[in-house]
Formats: structure tokens, sequence, C-alpha cells
């Protein structure tokens, strides 16, 4: 699976999420409540609805925005969402301004969290294929990356022809406490390299990569350019996640 991999660099101070790998329809779960309201950053598609006051489009009910969340468009579109139609109405037009900026520069100028539009969520697409998140609640995040995660693995089940039992295996979800043993390691910026699992009757195994430099999507990664973390292991037994440090994972890779 070429670019088969999620990426993903943490600043908590910002509250940002830069990833390459994690799309909008993995922002849906039956963990989470689906937004209601989404503004739509320009540029305006005169063909879709659009909000009167700052005239930028808008998606309105849970239902539509969860059909957006899974269309093209909400992938490649810059979006956050909102509360209340009537607090939409009371922006200023340096808030405006502000809310143009972000959607132009993909990053912030102030917080991108508004009182009166009490949002959650900024997703800004980059034209690279990566994607700018700023969250609120950092927590969610960890929702975000196991649906990431189930997904690949579920590709990659479909597309081994000697692991037919994998195909019909659910895959659990990565706990809070594996999520959390790996969080600080993500301000480094971490690699889920699903092009190299390694497949055995007891266990999956995804390797963990730092890169020594900037992150390219499509670059290629050799062992030169990556330090190895470790390897997140899927315990086929007991439908259970761990990660294992590199020291403990050269064991994992023979």
């Amino acid at each position: 699976m070429r670019n088969a991999m999620i990426y993903v660099r943490h600043e908590p101070l910002a509250h940002l999420f830069l990833t390459y790998g994690i799309s909008a329809s993995d922002l849906l779960s039956d963990h989470l409540k689906v937004p209601k309201h989404l503004l739509l950053l320009p540029p305006v598609d005169e063909q879709e609805q659009i909000d009167p006051h700052t005239w930028f489009n808008i998606i309105d009910g849970a239902d539509q925005v969860q059909d957006f969340l899974r269309s093209k468009a909400g992938q490649t579109r810059c979006w956050l969402d909102y509360s209340s139609p009537r607090f939409l109405q009371e922006l200023t037009p340096n808030e405006i301004a502000e809310l143009l900026y972000l959607g132009h520069a993909k990053t912030h100028l102030s917080s991108p969290f508004y009182y009166k539009l009490q949002n959650e969520l900024v997703y800004l697409p980059l034209r690279n294929g990566m994607v700018n998140m700023y969250l609120r609640n950092e927590s969610l995040f960890a929702t975000f990356l196991a649906n990431a995660i189930n997904k690949y693995m579920r590709r990659i089940a479909n597309e081994e022809p000697f692991w037919l039992r994998l195909r019909q295996q659910h895959f659990s979800r990565v706990s809070h406490a594996v999520y959390t043993q790996f969080l600080p390691l993500l301000e480094d910026g971490v690699v889920f390299d699903f092009r190299n699992v390694r497949f055995s009757r007891e266990k999956i195994s995804v390797p963990l990569l730092v890169p020594k430099a900037r992150f390219v999507p499509d670059g290629i990664l050799t062992d030169t350019d990556v330090r190895r973390l470790g390897m997140l292991v899927l315990m086929r037994q007991k439908n259970q996640w761990m990660m294992i440090d590199d020291a403990a994972s050269a064991d994992h890779r023979q």
C-alpha cells in the first residue's frame, strides 16, 4: 500500500495536530457527538447554502454534516464547527477577517477558538495532503487517530491473500492507556508505517518512526531518514494494542 502511513506532529501550546493519513471521515465515531453546524471557509460555492452575514458556506443538521465529512469536499475544504446560527450573526468584521486569514494561510493569527462560535474543531487541509487540525479538547484526537489506525488495518486485511482469517477479525480500538503512552512522542512527529506492517499468527506489528528531517508525504523514507521508536502491536488472541519501545521491539522485527 503506497503512502499507507499516518503522520502526526503535536503542538500542545497551540492545540494543533499536523496530520497526514487522517481524513475528515475519521472524525466520525459512535463515541462522539456529531456537530450540527459547520462553517466553510472561502472559496465560496454559490450553489451551496450561504450564510447572509458572513457570506460563507454553511452546513446545517447532523445528517448533512455526516454526509459532508464523508464527501470529497469534506476532505478538501477548510471548515470549523459552531454551536448556534444565532451567534454566527454576531461575528464582527474583524472576526470575519480572522476567519478569512485562517482559511487562506491555513494557520492561526489569534486563537482559532471563538467565544461566539464555541467551536471545538478547525480543519485546514494543506496542498501537500496534510491537515492542520486544531482541537479545543485535545483528548478527542485519541478517537480520531484510533479510527484512522483501524481504517488502515481493514485495508491491509483486505489486501492480504494469505490472511483470510484476518479479514474476519474485529480490530479493537487503541486504548486510552496506550494513546497516553505515545502522546508525548508526537511532539517530535511520528510516522505510523503501515507499508511495513509485519504479520504473524500471534500479533500484527506497525513500525513507529520519527523522521530526522521535515516529513514529506510523497517522499521515500529510508532507514537513514528515520529514527525507530518501536512498534504499535496488536496481540491477536487478546485483540489488544500495546506499544513496545525500540529496544524491546527488536524481537518483533525478527
